[in-house]
């Protein structure tokens, strides 16, 4: 009986240890999930819709020759309210490339082609090219495509000077595309990679690749920076 009787004790003073101080057993809690890649585009698309403004650099890779026209680098900055773009476009247009000066504002585009003196308000539809300033739409623009992108994977993590960026690969629809850079096949679906710097999650850099002059194959590469920094667009 003595026994039983320390053996009781003992087995009370373990249930004891294993209950908090009402009596009720203790929670264990499970860390919470790592952020996914859908997750970290979400998060680059606040933090592009709240900088308000940017600086773009976009070029072109393995563009068709034999287009009439079509955009191939462009450097520049930029405002989401209202969208807007003051930079350089370096284009072929009616087949001859040229750097043009270009300012886009409140569905307005001049442009300074060469050998004419000062900048002409014109229809971006005649030129064949896009209105830069949608780039910077915080709706319809490039931060719209975060939040487009299908089957968003985790790709490559490297150092890009002191930055360390992470690849978040996908793809985009097509019309998502031909909409807003007004070139390529609507019905098809086109790769997208993005470089996300990891803390601030900024987007450095999207990359493009698809039909956009089909049957080629092209590449055009953004690349954001300057983020929140002071930017005017006034008329010319």
């Amino acid at each position: 009986m003595r026994v039983l009787g320390v053996v009781g004790i003992a087995a009370a003073i373990a249930l004891g240890g294993c209950s908090d101080g009402d009596g009720e057993e203790t929670a264990t809690t499970s860390a919470p999930p790592p952020p996914t890649a859908q997750d970290r585009l979400e998060q680059a698309h606040e933090v592009l819709t709240a900088a308000g403004s940017v600086h773009l650099t976009l070029s072109g890779t393995d563009l068709p020759e034999d287009e009439n026209s079509y955009i191939i680098s462009a450097d520049g900055s930029g405002t989401m309210e209202p969208p807007a773009f003051d930079g350089t476009i370096t284009a072929v247009v009616a087949g001859v490339q040229a750097d043009i000066p270009t300012v886009a504002l409140d569905g307005d585009l001049w442009v300074k082609l060469p050998y004419v003196p000062a900048h002409v308000n014109t229809d971006p539809a005649e030129l064949g090219v896009p209105d830069p300033a949608t780039l910077f739409d915080p709706e319809s623009g490039l931060v719209g495509l975060l939040t487009q992108t299908q089957d968003p994977q985790f790709g490559e993590r490297a150092r890009a000077g002191a930055e360390v960026v992470q690849e978040v690969v996908g793809t985009l629809p097509g019309e998502t595309v031909t909409d807003l850079l007004y070139a390529g096949d609507a019905e098809s679906a086109f790769d997208v990679t993005y470089g996300l710097v990891e803390e601030s999650w900024q987007v450095r850099s999207v990359e493009i690749t698809g039909p956009f002059y089909p049957p080629t194959t092209s590449t055009y590469t953004v690349t954001l920076d300057a983020y929140g920094e002071p930017v005017t667009v006034t008329q010319p």
